[in-house]
């Protein structure tokens, strides 16, 4: 049973074998305060607190540049970090296959302390442009910071969360996707959902979701 994402059972071997790769990288974690570093399988590691990561930053942008400003430069910096990660899980596994190289990502999302990620039944992962991903992530990092805050938004607010899982699957299966959060448990929404497409097939399905969620 996979403890660390939450698949359509059609995808379990691939990530069956994502965990317990994993799960074995970080049983490798170094701290060295001495040296002031951490390794987690001989890669090197930064902790930062959420808050920090993700508020802080996000009102300091948004002081300088405008809030929208803001959204994009956190989004597309999460999506680039999210592809190069995804690069070296690859090279590190020697994967080749779409759905083997995106299998390591969720995984890896969990133990990072990102948030859990649970794949819906109506996803459809393709190395084209029918590529398509829907999903909860129950608790991210954004939205648990946001609610120790007691802060609420207007917009959906899980931006590391949607950019890095959109890097992470664009180079997995070598076609550009875009991550987008539509409902928001930082907005008063029940769940953090997302979908994920090319960014011209996005609205089509935003509309499709809003249109069976009444």
């Amino acid at each position: 049973m996979l403890r660390s994402v939450r698949v359509p059972a059609a995808f379990e071997p691939p990530f069956a074998r994502a965990e317990t790769f994993v799960e074995k990288l970080f049983s490798d974690l170094e701290r060295s305060p001495e040296k002031g570093t951490i390794h987690v399988g001989g890669d090197r590691y930064v902790m930062v607190r959420a808050e920090s990561l993700y508020l802080s930053w996000f009102d300091a942008l948004s002081d300088s540049f405008g809030e929208e400003a803001a959204r994009e430069f956190i989004y597309n910096s999460a999506r680039e970090i999210g592809r190069s990660d995804s690069r070296r899980f690859s090279e590190r596994l020697g994967l080749t296959d779409g759905l083997d190289r995106l299998s390591s990502g969720p995984v890896h999302f969990a133990h990072a302390g990102w948030a859990l990620v649970d794949i819906l039944d109506d996803s459809a992962p393709a190395m084209d442009d029918s590529y398509y991903l829907h999903y909860y992530h129950p608790n991210t990092f954004e939205s648990e910071t946001l609610k120790q805050r007691g802060r609420t938004l207007s917009s959906c607010g899980c931006l590391f969360s949607a950019g890095y899982s959109a890097g992470w699957c664009s180079d997995a299966f070598h076609v550009e996707v875009h991550g987008r959060e539509i409902r928001c448990l930082s907005r008063g929404d029940s769940i953090c959902e997302f979908i994920m497409a090319p960014i011209a097939r996005l609205d089509a399905h935003d509309a499709r979701l809003r249109g069976v969620q009444g």
